[in-house]
């Protein structure tokens, strides 16, 4: 005789119907130590624009005023993304708070502009978590270490892509196909 409520909702989907989850490979933690800020923003500010604003409406507080005024703004000049930044904002501040969005901001500017530098050994971690890494354990010639690491195919392409500038170590481009790289490093 007591009387009680139930509500309903739809899944939420990306933009090819596939739900959010752990059996479709793609879920979001809401526990920083699964999915890390960095993580959630790079998801968020890659959102497609036909899910945009049911995402805004779904997943942010901002009343829909607020969402018509994004989207309003996102429509104009889709190309800067507003809509998708606004959602990773809001989602990031009330998950983790207004410091962690800042930092995963800091993080992809970091990787962005190339200055890797910047980052720490647990944003490092974090950014590359899941990608084939390895550790060094004597100094070795940067070609060696490509090869050996399965980085390059072989020697020549080692010395290729050193010459075309496409191999950077700690976010410097290496230029000298005779360097060493030792554990500082």
């Amino acid at each position: 005789g007591k009387e009680v409520y139930g509500f309903t909702m739809p899944l939420v989907t990306d933009k090819c119907g596939n739900k959010f989850g752990k059996s479709e490979g793609n879920a979001l933690w809401l526990d920083e130590d699964k999915t890390s800020s960095y993580e959630l923003y790079q998801y968020l500010i890659n959102s497609s624009d036909e899910k945009i604003e049911e995402y805004l409406k779904v997943f942010t507080f901002l009343t829909p005023e607020e969402i018509e005024e994004v989207m309003k703004k996102h429509l104009a000049k889709p190309e800067e993304r507003l809509a998708q930044k606004t959602l990773a904002f809001e989602m990031i501040k009330d998950l983790h708070g207004e410091e962690s969005f800042n930092h995963a901001m800091e993080v992809s500017e970091a990787l962005f502009s190339g200055d890797v530098s910047k980052l720490n050994e647990r944003d490092i971690t974090s950014v590359f978590r899941g990608m084939d890494s390895f550790d060094i354990d004597k100094d070795t010639n940067i070609i060696d270490l490509l090869v050996d690491n399965e980085v390059v195919k072989s020697k020549r392409e080692a010395r290729e892509f050193i010459s075309n500038g496409s191999i950077t170590l700690n976010g410097e481009k290496v230029t000298d196909t005779e360097m060493v790289v030792t554990k500082k490093n």
